[in-house]
């Protein structure tokens, strides 16, 4: 547990607040309140100040929206047809795994196929197979699946 986390979880309960401050006196305390209550009025200045840099530029965007809604020009002609300028929600990276069709043998002898990436948990016995073996998972790749 960081620091950070480790202060968190003090001040999460007010249990936890008294054993901490048991010894501490009253006018220290209220220096900690009033240092505590500043730094919150910072992080609240901030957040409205980087709230109405948003807002301004959401405008602006609007604005450029009409513009060219009045002229009749679309992102198709300006060879930008497949961007989404919506801020609405963040873009998320798309993750890439790519995935296998894995064979490998049971130490019955059987020979079974497992479909899976080349990271993460193994099943078992595929685990087991790889150590008797000393191969590596991709030795035991037969295709890549497509998706």
């Amino acid at each position: 547990m960081n620091i950070f986390d480790e202060v968190l979880h003090r001040l999460s309960s007010k249990t936890r607040m008294r054993a901490l401050f048991k010894d501490v006196h009253a006018e220290d305390l209220e220096r900690v309140i009033s240092r505590l209550n500043d730094v919150l009025t910072e992080k609240q200045e901030v957040r409205i100040k980087e709230e109405e840099k948003r807002q301004k530029k959401q405008e602006s965007v609007e604005a450029i929206k009409q513009i060219m809604a009045d002229r009749g020009v679309s992102m198709n002609d300006l060879g930008l047809g497949d961007l989404d300028l919506s801020d609405d929600a963040p873009k998320r990276r798309k993750r890439n795994i790519q995935k296998y069709t894995f064979e490998y043998q049971t130490e019955a002898g059987e020979s079974v196929k497992w479909d899976g990436a080349t990271t993460g948990r193994l099943p078992s016995d595929f685990q087991a197979y790889l150590e008797r073996t000393g191969k590596k998972r991709l030795d035991c790749a037969l295709v890549e699946i497509e998706g």
